[in-house]
């Protein structure tokens, strides 16, 4: 088997490491996994899987990534992983427009440089993945739909073992719409995301073209969405999201969503998704990109409560932006809990 490698240059400032801090799995194959810096899966190119693995370099101003493919390419394979890469990573987001709108607010403010250079991973290498893996996350923790997804990329996905490590590709539509009910629940999925699947799956499989979905406007493709089976108005929006990259939409239903604009705006005094909604029109088109801020950086805050050994900056950000928990962070500070 070859091996080749080459260069991918991301618009700056890029973060490789917050990228897949927050939305990742080290052991479940989602297809993708990420472990001690290194992101690896396989990719169907016509009919050749590629496995590839994907490391990060430079600084957040100066940012590259290394593409290692463990198999000989031709040009046209090196252009179509290529543009697979740099659409999940997000590399050609331009952030600058972004930040400008953020320091208008002083919450975002602040996250925006906690969190610089942050961008969301996209969801899957096909519409088709992305729909899938978000089916399998409705109502459900992340960790379990983890397990789950995992289960289902290592049941019938395509594989490939380099050097002790196992690289997946996601499981073609027409694999999925061939299963047997029963052995989609072997992955712990529901009777009911069993059928969901199989059924788009099989839409797909006898010919329809789930891509045209990239040229259609927001309320087309949600309208189009929706007509499957097992998608809704929370599960279209998502996919519009996280394999779209529709970052002026927002899921404001979404509970993750709901706890992070509660917790920094209403005092944490859990608001429903149509006050989310209302509340998340101050933001435009940047309503996604504030809203994915604002989860991570609760998410961080839940980390803080339960690993109290932050740096420093943590402190006295959070202490000064949220006066409630001051009183605990200077606790934990004067025992020495943070590192300097």
């Amino acid at each position: 088997m070859g091996k080749t490698s080459f260069e991918l240059i991301p618009t700056a400032p890029y973060n490789f490491d917050l990228q897949w801090r927050f939305y990742y799995s080290s052991k479940e194959p989602q297809a993708e996994t990420y472990k001690n810096g290194v992101w690896r899966r396989a990719f169907k190119i016509v009919n050749k899987l590629i496995p590839v693995a994907v490391t990060f370099s430079g600084t957040t101003e100066e940012p590259r990534l290394e593409v290692k493919v463990f198999s000989k390419i031709n040009a046209s394979e090196k252009r179509k992983l290529s543009e697979k890469i740099t659409v999940i990573f997000r590399l050609k987001d331009d952030l600058g427009e972004l930040y400008e709108f953020m320091d208008k607010d002083e919450i975002l403010r602040g996250l925006r440089s906690e969190l610089y250079g942050l961008r969301p991973p996209g969801i899957g290498a096909s519409v088709f993945e992305g729909a899938i893996r978000v089916i399998i996350q409705q109502q459900i923790s992340l960790r379990v739909a983890y397990a789950m997804t995992g289960a289902l990329v290592r049941r019938f996905g395509e594989k490939v073992e380099i050097n002790g490590e196992l690289y997946y590709d996601f499981p073609l539509p027409r694999v999925l719409a061939n299963a047997s009910e029963t052995d989609l629940r072997a992955c712990k999925l529901s009777r009911q995301k069993s059928r969901y699947i199989k059924g788009l799956a099989s839409e797909v499989a006898n010919g329809y073209d789930l891509e045209q979905i990239r040229k259609m406007d927001d309320d087309e493709a949600v309208e189009e969405l929706t007509k499957f089976k097992g998608i809704g108005m929370w599960s279209a929006e998502l996919i519009l999201i996280t394999t779209l990259r529709r970052m002026n939409l927002c899921v404001p239903d979404d509970l993750g969503a709901r706890k992070a604009v509660s917790h920094f705006y209403y005092d944490g005094k859990l608001q429903p998704g149509d006050i989310v909604r209302e509340f998340s029109k101050r933001w435009g088109k940047f309503k996604g990109w504030a809203i994915y801020y604002l989860i991570c950086a609760y998410n961080m805050e839940l980390e803080s409560a339960r690993k109290p050994k932050l740096l420093t900056q943590h402190f006295f950000f959070f202490t000064k932006r949220k006066p409630v928990l001051k009183e605990k962070h200077q606790e934990y500070f004067s025992q020495g809990f943070y590192r300097r």
